[in-house]
């Protein structure tokens, strides 16, 4: 074990350890040099029972390895056995930096029957324990270099959809440590303290099972926990699901435009029949993404949004057209070519520029024609421009790509007012997306072979300077295409055959991650009432008629409300 391991030396209290989940976390973290403490009662799967041999054979599969490890009996809901619990550690071992809270039990008692001392039981081990630990470890926390509380809720209480008849009870505790955990967090901002907790899913006792599984396995949780429990974690309030090893990470989010608690920036409703007329509306979810228009593009992309006239432009690159959704919902084709057209922007005379295979165009909207064209920048059929956008000085950035495979020949172009080319950047295999932050001083740019985004300082002239990796996107998510800015200067990008959209913070920490229901999001931007919708493009290309019947609507329009508004892009001097 290397010297560097973030838990060497680290003492760590376990609940529930004695089998399953928390036995395997334990492993885990005396391997890695922690000092641990094990907790259990030994009770039976339904909660019944006390027997300390199962803690004393979990003891002696642990001390046979070599670990450093003590274990503890007792009763979690009551205060004094989990401050006996937290004395037994700084006894032992002189300090305390991770509490791993994973004891608990499940079993079923319909809502007529319920017992009092049935819901006691889960409450006491779910709601009590996590509390009292806390309380009693919190001293010792405040003194380590990196404190961590990982607790545990369930799936089965958080998501309707997984819920169980006769789990009222068990659903309450776990959903309490959720509370638990939102509050604490908070708490122990000041002192460094984070607390997170597992969603596990992991075929156990609590399920029955006595032989190892096949699937589902309690091992491939614990990388997870791992990581929350470490100094590697730097969030605190998430809730990390993990199945199957797999993970993902989730939080509750609140809408954009929210000014708690007087303004939710949602409906408005003043009676009973307005709340039933309006409720398709009010029980809407930002994060799950809106059908905004049956579009069928082949290859949509580059959405951009006129804030004058409340439209949204967009093109379909393989189809050769742009297109205009109006405020009323319909979509309209404003412009048809043989060429692929791959970007667009506004002007500041509320025209559109847009790029015609290696050219770029200006379009005026009201007639619908063309009005000026540049030279051709590259002549082999197989280069065309494909995302762009226009900088903070009125001029229009595209990225030149092969679609045959001739590596890193693709490039970014500024064209100037008289429509005049200029090579800014180059060495790229795929230029996609390009937005500018709010000040105009960085822009980022994605390759989307290499699978990075790029930041790079935007110099007034239309230089760049110190380009940089901003972040690179997860290999199993597609690959990345475009961007857009939100207000706090997070970079939202659709992945392509990732069928998600990625959000990074200022320092390309990825944030959030929204599921899109087709595979291929293609571009995004801000747009609508408060620049606080996302509207997001996709394709249909180069599917095959089975994935086709299983995603019908790939290639439509559509859109989220993210928790933060966007901002408006730059237009093109004509």
């Amino acid at each position: 074990m290397p010297s560097t391991d973030p838990f060497k030396n680290k003492v760590a209290i376990v609940t529930g350890a004695a089998q399953g989940l928390g036995l395997d976390y334990a492993m885990a973290l005396a391997a890695r040099g922690a000092r641990v403490v094990i907790s259990d009662l030994g009770t039976d799967r339904s909660g019944e029972g006390q027997d300390p041999a199962a803690v004393s054979v979990a003891l002696d599969a642990l001390k046979a390895k070599g670990h450093d490890v003590v274990a503890h009996v007792g009763h979690l809901e009551n205060e004094e056995e989990c401050r006996q619990l937290v004395e037994l550690a700084i006894s032992h071992f002189g300090a305390l930096d991770i509490l791993i809270h994973n004891a608990g039990w499940v079993d079923y008692q319909g809502i007529e029957t319920q017992e009092q001392a049935f819901l006691e039981r889960a409450l006491g081990i779910s709601v009590h324990a996590p509390v009292w630990l806390a309380k009693h470890a919190w001293k010792h926390l405040k003194a380590s270099e990196a404190p961590r509380i990982v607790l545990t809720t369930s799936d089965r209480a958080m998501y309707q959809r997984y819920a169980q008849p006769g789990l009222v009870a068990y659903s309450a505790g776990k959903m309490a440590q959720v509370g638990i955990m939102n509050a604490l967090s908070m708490e122990g901002l000041e002192h460094g303290i984070l607390v997170n907790a597992i969603s596990p899913v992991a075929k156990t006792r609590m399920w029955g099972v006595t032989q190892p599984p096949e699937e589902l396995k309690p091992e491939w949780v614990t990388p997870g926990v791992l990581y929350l429990a470490s100094p590697l974690c730097r969030d605190t309030g998430y809730i990390l699901r993990a199945s199957n090893g797999q993970f993902t990470a989730t939080r509750f989010s609140e809408n954009s435009g929210v000014s708690y608690p007087r303004d939710l920036a949602r409906v408005e409703a003043s009676s009973l029949a307005e709340v039933a007329e309006r409720w398709s509306r009010i029980k809407e979810c930002h994060y799950v993404p809106i059908k905004v228009a049956n579009t069928r593009a082949d290859l949509g992309e580059s959405p951009v949004w006129d804030a004058r006239t409340g439209a949204l432009y967009f093109v379909d690159i393989t189809g050769g057209r742009i297109h205009r959704l109006l405020p009323d919902g319909e979509v309209e084709k404003l412009y048809e070519s043989a060429a692929r057209i791959g970007a667009l922007a506004l002007t500041d005379q509320g025209n559109l520029i847009f790029t015609e295979d290696a050219s770029v165009a200006i379009l005026d909207v009201a007639p619908g024609k063309v009005r000026q064209y540049s030279m051709p920048v590259h002549h082999r059929p197989s280069y065309r421009f494909n995302d762009g956008a226009c900088d903070p000085h009125g001029r229009f950035v595209t990225g030149l790509m092969d679609e045959g495979p001739s590596g890193k020949t693709g490039a970014l172009f500024r064209f100037d007012g008289e429509l005049h080319d200029e090579v800014i950047h180059d060495g790229l295999s795929l230029p996609n997306g390009i937005t500018w932050s709010a000040d105009g001083q960085t822009v980022f740019f994605v390759d989307s072979v290499a699978r990075a985004i790029y930041r790079a300082e935007y110099l007034p002239e239309g230089r760049l300077e110190q380009v940089s990796l901003f972040a690179e996107t997860p290999a199993e998510l597609g690959r990345p295409d475009g961007i857009a800015l939100d207000r706090e200067g997070g970079l939202w990008v659709c992945q392509f055959n990732g069928s998600c959209l990625l959000r990074y913070d200022r320092q390309g920490h990825l944030t959030d991650q929204v599921v899109m229901p087709v595979p291929r999001p293609t571009s995004v931007c801000f747009g609508g009432d408060g620049m606080d919708t996302l509207f997001i493009t996709t394709a249909r290309v180069g599917m095959s008629p089975a994935e086709l019947r299983h995603y019908p609507d790939a290639g439509d329009l559509y859109a989220i409300r993210p928790e933060v508004g966007g901002i408006a892009r730059y237009t093109f001097k004509e």
